[in-house]
């Protein structure tokens, strides 16, 4: 498992078993794969942002509240990622590591089964499927 903190172009962040997806022939990676993927924000409350008597430095995650989002919970399946869509990947600090373990241990126990979809079922003779009259 290589457990990371991905920039995403939006500026999102995301913790995840990242994976890289290479052609067979080829050595450099082609796109990312996103194994258990939550996004991460970091909750301040607007006193602690504007409190000049509180220390910037961030020597410790110990006082910093993350919050873990799952990232892309639409979709079943694999979460493929283009190169061009991650501007930079690099090691969590521990803690983030630890709550990121207790959201996806917690997520998937909340999770249902997948939804199925019914694939037997036709269309109304009516309905428009995008095809010219």
């Amino acid at each position: 498992m290589s457990v990371k903190v991905v920039r995403m172009q939006n500026g999102e962040d995301i913790v995840a078993d990242v994976k890289e997806i290479r052609p067979e022939s080829g050595k450099s990676a082609i796109a990312y794969e996103f194994i258990d993927a939550m996004s991460v924000q970091i909750l301040r409350s607007t006193e602690d942002m504007f409190d000049e008597t509180k220390s910037q430095d961030m020597e410790s995650l110990g006082d910093i509240k993350l919050e873990f989002f799952p990232w892309s919970p639409l979709a079943t399946g694999r979460n493929i990622v283009t190169l061009y869509s991650v501007v930079a990947i690099s090691d969590p600090h521990s803690n983030v590591i630890e709550g990121w373990q207790q959201a996806i241990e917690k997520y998937k126990s909340l999770k249902k089964e997948d939804a199925k979809v019914d694939y037997t079922q036709k269309p109304p003779d009516n309905l428009f499927v995008g095809e010219d009259n």
